[in-house]
């Protein structure tokens, strides 16, 4: 009588096909490793473009601040303010001459909670009042004429 092999007895049939719960474990520790090193990367990438980003506006908002002081018709004072994301602080000293020292730092915190700070350094003339009505009475710097027609030209409109 032949033997039967172990295979064609049905000993193996109860063997389970695919995964293990423990080979399915060290697979998902593996893929969120991995994942993990991936997002790492991608911040550690795109961390110089938005510093970059936060300290351009952080100069347009000394800029405009500046702009603002040296139209404003009057001395400029001490002051501090803040949007949520950027806090403005105007430090004032006058000097002689009617000149005023303008320190104005911006400073702020990045997404990892890193602090950043700018500061713009100017110097602003106390406005003459006398003058404030000069603008409007000053004659145009381009003084417009009709052009002249020559002879040869009749034929131009």
């Amino acid at each position: 009588m032949p033997r039967l092999s172990p295979d064609s007895t049905g000993a193996n049939r109860h063997r389970q096909r695919g995964i293990t719960l423990v080979e399915a474990l060290i697979a998902s520790v593996v893929m969120g490793a991995g994942l993990l090193a991936l997002l790492q990367a991608h911040l550690r990438f795109h961390a110089p473009p938005e510093e970059a980003r936060q300290r351009a506006q952080a100069l347009q908002l000394a800029q405009r601040e500046l702009e603002a002081l040296r139209g404003a018709g009057e001395p400029a004072r001490e002051a501090e303010s803040t949007d949520g994301v950027f806090t403005l602080q105007r430090r004032v000293r006058d000097l002689e001459g009617g000149l005023q020292e303008v320190r104005l730092d911006v400073a702020w915190s990045d997404r990892v909670g890193q602090a950043h700070a700018l500061a713009l350094h100017a110097l602003v003339a106390a406005p003459d009042r006398g003058f404030s009505g000069a603008l409007a009475l000053a004659a145009p710097a381009v003084t417009l004429r009709a052009p002249v027609r020559r002879s040869g030209d009749a034929d131009a409109p």
